[in-house]
C-alpha cells in the first residue's frame, strides 16, 4: 500500500512546543494535569532572564546549522529564513525583527564591507520591496567563498538540475552541449511577483551563486530578470527554464 504524507504549517509554535513537550512526558510515563491541546499560558511564566544558570536541569542541543541552512536553501523556506535573523539578533542583543536587521545591517557592513546603501532588507527571506544591488550580492559570495563554513554553504544550496528550487530546471538538457551542466550550478533562487493594474508581474527572479565551468574555472555569478508581465503559474516556470538555459551557457563558455 503507498504511504501519503502531509505538511502542516505551525501557526502558533509555542502551542505546538507546550503540546509536545507534554505528550513527551506523558509517554516517559510522567503524570501531567493540564491538556495537552490548549494556548500556551505565557502569562505564568518567570520574568525573563529570571532564572540562575545553576538551576538548569536540562539542556536541549539542537542540529547543526548547518542543516538549518540546508533545508532554508534548498527549498527557499522562508519562515526558516524569518527565524534565523531573530535568532542571530538574540545573539546582538536584538530581540524583535527591526532591531535584528539594523544588528545584520551593521554586521555586513563591519565583516563584509558592504554598505546599507545597497541594499534594503525588511525580513529575514527577501520577501516584498527587499533589494540588493548586483555587486553587493557577488560581493557576497565571493567573500562566502573564502571563509572556513564555505563548504557547508556551498552544499546547502539547490543544484541545477539535481536538487531543490532548481531540481526541474532542466531544460537545457535538451541541448547536448549544454546538458553536462547538470550538477555543476550551485545557486539560491529568488522569486518576487505581484499585482497591478495591468495584471500580475514578475518584479524579480534571481539565480546567485556559483559556477564549476567545463574549462575547469571557478565562477561566481548572479543572473536576474525584472518586471516581466506573466499570467500565471506557469510563466514564471518558464522563467525558471530560461535562466537555467542561461546559467548552462556560462558553464559552457567560461
Amino acid at each position: 500500500m503507498a504511504s501519503r504524507s502531509h505538511t502542516f504549517r505551525i501557526t502558533h509554535p509555542a502551542n505546538y512546543a507546550r503540546t509536545v513537550f507534554i505528550e513527551k512526558l506523558q509517554a516517559a510515563g510522567v503524570k501531567v494535569k493540564a491538556p495537552a491541546v490548549a494556548v500556551n499560558p505565557v502569562q505564568l511564566l518567570p520574568a525573563k532572564n529570571s532564572y540562575a544558570p545553576d538551576t538548569r536541569v536540562a539542556l536541549l542541543k539542537g542540529l547543526p546549522y548547518s542543516e538549518d541552512a540546508k533545508f532554508i536553501l534548498k527549498v527557499s523556506y522562508n519562515i526558516g529564513a524569518d527565524t534565523s535573523l531573530l535568532l542571530y539578533g538574540l545573539t546582538q542583543q536584538a530581540d524583535n525583527m527591526n532591531s535584528a536587521l539594523v544588528a545584520e545591517s551593521k554586521n555586513l557592513e563591519i565583516n563584509y564591507g558592504i554598505p546599507a546603501s545597497g541594499h534594503h532588507f525588511i525580513d529575514g527571506s527577501g520577501g516584498g520591496d527587499t533589494t540588493a544591488t548586483n555587486a553587493e550580492v557577488t560581493q557576497m559570495l565571493i567573500d562566502m567563498s573564502k571563509r572556513a563554513a564555505f563548504p557547508q554553504y556551498f552544499a546547502a544550496l539547490p543544484i541545477l538540475g539535481v536538487d531543490g528550487s532548481l531540481a526541474s530546471v532542466t531544460g537545457f538538457t535538451s541541448d547536448r552541449t549544454l546538458a553536462p551542466a547538470k550538477g555543476q550550478i550551485h545557486a539560491k533562487t529568488g522569486t518576487y511577483a505581484m499585482g497591478n493594474a495591468s495584471g500580475l508581474v514578475l518584479k524579480g527572479q534571481a539565480f546567485g551563486g556559483y559556477v564549476n565551468a567545463k574549462s575547469g574555472k571557478k565562477l561566481v555569478y548572479e543572473l536576474v530578470v525584472n518586471d516581466v508581465p506573466i499570467q500565471n503559474i506557469p510563466d514564471i516556470l518558464q522563467v525558471f527554464q530560461d535562466e537555467g538555459t542561461i546559467s548552462a551557457i556560462l558553464w559552457r563558455d567560461n
